[in-house]
């Protein structure tokens, strides 16, 4: 399935996400023990003018290449968009995680998480080591 959603989300053109919500883009990490390029469709959050990568938990491939290596691209409609791929940490990154459990409509991705989707930023907070959030920003900046 991951495969079929990346091919269809390269062809597709580029959606900002909109400040709150998110958009679906593929995301290129390269790959922390071979080195090879790794893609994956995930939801680009946009947060208080940024744009934010998130986890429910520490555990995926992809969190584990971005720790490991933080460059990165968007990948859409054939255009590839060089990131940088920094952790978000503490109240930022719990805000992150509500805004987009806010804007989230999918269930099994909300059950993902460990809080319930209308938790609040400091419910979240005691959660957050289990999970990852990545601020975006342009690589070399």
């Amino acid at each position: 399935m991951n495969a079929e959603m990346t091919a269809k989300l390269i062809d597709a053109p580029a959606e900002t996400p909109p400040d709150g919500g998110y958009a679906l883009r593929v995301v290129e990490t390269r790959g922390r023990r071979s080195g090879e390029p790794r893609r994956v469709p995930l939801a680009v959050v946009a947060h208080d003018g940024g744009q934010y990568l998130v986890s429910p938990v520490r555990d995926r491939d992809w969190v584990e290449n971005l720790l490991a290596t933080p460059e990165c691209a968007l990948l859409s409609g054939g255009h590839r968009e060089e990131r940088r791929a920094d952790p978000a940490v503490g109240e930022e990154a719990a805000a992150v995680v509500a805004a987009y459990l806010a804007a989230m409509s999918v269930p099994w991705a909300i059950r993902a998480f460990p809080v319930p989707q209308d938790a609040t930023p400091a419910q979240i907070l005691e959660h957050l080591p289990g999970m990852a959030v990545f601020r975006l920003s342009a690589a070399g900046s």
